[in-house]
């Protein structure tokens, strides 16, 4: 066979849903951002623990691949499960916001601060 006939075996005149799945995907991006966020408090707050995932299952009265999924970053998590996450780890998870805005004050802070510090020096 050769490669133009190949190819034509792969494109085909049917609709196909790339399109629409490809703009779902760009959509939750910020989404399956938190999501990320969130596994990476999770992680951290286990080994601190030294907690399994199965004790974090147990604790939540969750299923261990419940736990999976959420540790990887791909869970939706419901408000009930971001709740009891912060209950039973002891950890901020739906203070993302604040966080992200805390880091971007402190920055203007830091820079604010070197300037006055230049105008000192010049006196």
């Amino acid at each position: 066979m050769k490669t133009k006939e190949k190819f034509l075996t792969l494109v085909s005149d049917e609709k196909t849903e790339s399109l629409r799945k490809n703009r779902m995907r760009i959509e939750n991006r910020a989404m399956h951002r938190e999501s990320q966020l969130i596994a990476m408090k999770v992680l951290k707050k286990l080994d601190e623990l030294e907690w399994t995932q199965k004790d974090l299952a147990n604790a939540l009265k969750i299923s261990p691949q419940q736990v999976n999924k959420i540790v990887k970053g791909r869970e939706n998590l419901t408000l009930e499960t971001q709740k009891k996450l912060q209950d039973v780890l002891d950890i901020p998870i739906l203070a993302t916001y604040y966080e992200d805005r805390i880091e971007h004050i402190e920055e203007i802070q830091i820079v604010a601060e070197k300037k006055t510090m230049r105008y000192k020096r010049k006196d």
